[in-house]
């Protein structure tokens, strides 16, 4: 990477080596990224090497070079994305820098107020809550893999025994992304010995074609409608309000809501979810906390309310 500074290549080694971008398809996308906007630097601003140097100007000044180049809005967001992570991570390490992007100036606009999906987001105590309701291990797997995995309940249920693997420290599931692409997920370890104890207490597959992942209790392929009575079952069970608004598909939003305020950047979380596109993944972003962003605005205006009478908001009393 002799298009950057020595003190941002040996940056940038640790931070795509970091765990939390295993994918050798992340890690080059994420290079590349970063390579266009060195190549932009030399040729626009006259800089050989590229650091972490640039002001809210200069990302201006990039935003409309991409815009008049014709660049897509999903693949603005990306770079400016894998922008903003590293300059995250080159905080994280102690070193004077400030991101130059705005949220405001910079970022491209993916039909804000539009809802990704309409499934219930929880909170972590909730899920924990679902895990702590289980009554046996299929269900406390079911409930880690939709959540940790951040899986379709179409992958969860269409995935078969033998897309198990172990390969070095971690298991693997290799699951059905829409579109027909097949996918490797990693699973997380207690996720992966519930897999384990549940493989091996479950019954042997005596039907016709390949041994599903997960069965019910008759021994068949586990459905959707099999998923959604369990999550209700035990969200009922463990307290929490309106139970019958919990589906599969809000694991998946609550996953996603979840890395999406620790930080992850829309790309990180484009990899977890599997989704063909990034511009999905930016309105789980903007629609979260919106109607807490909204009641905010709302209290605030009603400052002026206190100017009611109390007669008025009280009738009938003196």
């Amino acid at each position: 990477m002799e298009a950057l500074t020595p003190q941002v290549t040996a940056l940038v080694v640790l931070w795509l080596g970091g765990t939390r971008r295993p994918s050798r398809d992340t890690r080059v996308a994420y290079a590349d990224d970063l390579l266009l906007w060195a190549d932009w630097a030399r040729a626009e601003l006259g800089r050989e090497r590229f650091g972490l140097d640039l002001n809210r100007g200069e990302v201006t000044m990039w935003l409309t070079y991409q815009q008049e180049a014709g660049a897509a809005s999903s693949s603005i967001s990306r770079r400016l994305s894998t922008l903003s992570s590293l300059y995250r991570y080159a905080a994280g390490w102690g070193l004077p820098v400030t991101s130059p992007i705005s949220d405001d100036d910079h970022r491209p606009k993916f039909h804000r107020g539009r809802r990704a999906t309409s499934a219930r987001v929880l909170d972590a105590d909730q899920v924990a809550a679902l895990l702590s309701a289980a009554s046996d291990v299929r269900d406390a797997l079911i409930v880690g893999l939709l959540y940790t995995a951040a899986l379709r309940v179409s992958e969860l249920c269409g995935a078969d025994d033998a897309d198990c693997h172990d390969e070095g420290r971690r298991t693997w599931l290799v699951v059905t992304r829409k579109g027909g692409k097949a996918v490797r997920v990693p699973l997380e370890p207690t996720v992966a010995e519930l897999l384990d104890a549940y493989r091996a207490a479950r019954p042997a597959w005596t039907g016709a074609g390949p041994a599903p992942l997960l069965t019910d209790a008759t021994g068949d392929r586990l459905d959707r409608h099999d998923v959604t009575r369990l999550l209700r079952r035990l969200a009922r069970a463990a307290g929490i309000p309106r139970p019958e608004s919990v589906s599969p598909h809000s694991l998946r939003a609550t996953a996603i809501t979840d890395q999406k305020r620790r930080g992850h950047s829309a790309e990180d979380l484009q990899e977890l979810s599997g989704h063909a596109d990034v511009r999905t993944v930016m309105v789980y972003i903007d629609d979260d906390g919106r109607a807490e962003r909204v009641a905010a605005l709302t209290d605030d205006l009603g400052r002026v309310m206190t100017a009611v009478p109390h007669h008025v908001k009280s009738p009938g009393r003196t």
